[in-house]
Formats: structure tokens, C-alpha cells, sequence
């Protein structure tokens, strides 16, 4: 049974960013306020374009990995397990090569810090899988503060996205992904609607980074 599936020793490389609660128009706003270059009809379209397509696999590649581990009952030696968690870490790598071919000296950190997160979606798994909600409380207290340091990192390389701003976005990202999560956790058909609008909201978040980048590299 799912529901009560213990995950000894789950190191599940599952999803993306962080916990919180804020609205999409909060979250939105102060980003697209940093996209002042058009990276729609641009050459900023293909920095655009290729975070789309990044971000919203890997919201999927978490979302299958997660999927997959419940339904071999937390075993991660499965080959199946080990082929998600192989392919949601290769979208991580490739994230992180996009950033560096802007920022070379940016690259590791971020892959670094993308991947840190990866044990508190992990924990609230767990937590929510084993009914300890004192695990799951903590992940997403974890979460939170990964999504303020995750801005910090972003806003030192790229000043013309604020901090706080990134922080939002990741957090609305958290939400609908924890979301998703839940109702994979409960069995509830809702699942699939629930992890195509975490997917949903990747554009958005690309197409505020990309202008961004653009902005703070002149890409016009």
C-alpha cells in the first residue's frame, strides 16, 4: 500500500525547488518586471526556449521519478527507480550547462545548490508516505530556506533579477509540485492535473529569468 510504504534509506534525486505560499500574480509580477529585454522576438527567444523546455522536463522527470519510487515501495536499487533518478539528474546537469554557457564561472555553484534541494522533496515524501508529519514539516521549512538562498545565488550573478523575486518563484514552483506530490501519495486521480500545472508555470519562470540574462548581458 502506498499510503504506508516505508522508504528506508530513500535518497530519491525527486524534484525541484522549495516550499511557501504565495500567489501566482505575487510571484510573477516582480520577476516580469526584470524582463525588460523581448525574449520572445529576440535572440533572447533561444535562451527562452531552451529554459522552457529544461524547466518543464524536469518537473515531469521529478514527477515520474517520485512516481516510480512509491510504486516499487521506496526500493532505489530498482532498475527502474535508477533510470529515473539517472535521467532527472541528467535535466539537472543540462540546466546547469545553460547557465554556464552565459556564466562559466556560475555553473557548479548551481548545479550544486539545484541539486542540495533534492533531499527535502525527498524527506516530505517520506514524511507524508509514512504519516510523520513532523518530517514532512521540517522539508518544507528546509525547502523555504533553500528558496532564499537559492535567490541570493541567482542575484549575485545576475543583479537584475531580485533576490526575493526568484525566491517567489520557486516558491509558487514548490507548491504546486508539493501539490502533485500529495495526491500521487493518496492515490487521487487529480495527480496528473496537478503535476501538468506545476509544469505549467516553468515558461513564466523562464521567459523572467532569459530576460534577465539579457538584460544583464545586453542581449538585445
Amino acid at each position: 500500500m502506498r499510503k504506508t510504504i516505508a522508504f528506508a534509506g530513500l535518497g530519491l534525486a525527486a524534484a525541484l525547488v522549495l516550499s511557501g505560499c504565495s500567489t501566482a500574480a505575487e510571484a510573477e509580477a516582480p520577476m516580469e518586471e526584470a524582463a525588460v529585454i523581448d525574449t520572445v522576438n529576440s535572440d533572447g527567444a533561444g535562451l527562452r526556449a531552451q529554459l522552457t523546455a529544461l524547466l518543464a522536463d524536469h518537473v515531469y522527470l521529478a514527477g515520474a521519478a517520485i512516481d516510480q519510487a512509491l510504486q516499487d515501495g521506496g526500493d532505489l536499487t530498482t532498475a527502474n527507480v535508477q533510470a529515473a533518478v539517472a535521467a532527472l539528474d541528467e535535466n539537472s546537469v543540462e540546466v546547469a550547462a545553460l547557465v554556464g554557457s552565459a556564466y562559466p564561472d556560475a555553473e557548479q555553484p548551481f548545479l550544486d545548490s539545484w541539486r542540495s534541494h533534492i533531499p527535502f522533496f525527498v524527506n516530505y515524501t517520506l514524511g507524508k508516505a509514512t504519516g510523520d508529519q513532523a518530517l514532512a514539516d521540517q522539508a518544507v521549512a528546509d525547502l523555504g530556506a533553500y528558496a532564499v538562498s537559492f535567490g541570493q545565488l541567482i542575484n549575485s550573478v545576475v543583479p537584475e533579477l531580485p533576490a526575493e523575486a526568484v525566491q517567489a518563484e520557486l516558491e509558487m514552483h514548490a507548491v504546486t509540485l508539493l501539490a502533485a506530490i500529495d495526491a500521487n501519495i493518496a492515490n487521487d486521480p487529480a495527480y496528473f492535473d496537478l503535476l501538468k500545472e506545476a509544469a505549467s508555470h516553468m515558461p513564466m519562470t523562464a521567459t523572467a529569468l532569459a530576460g534577465g540574462i539579457a538584460t544583464n548581458l545586453g542581449i538585445q
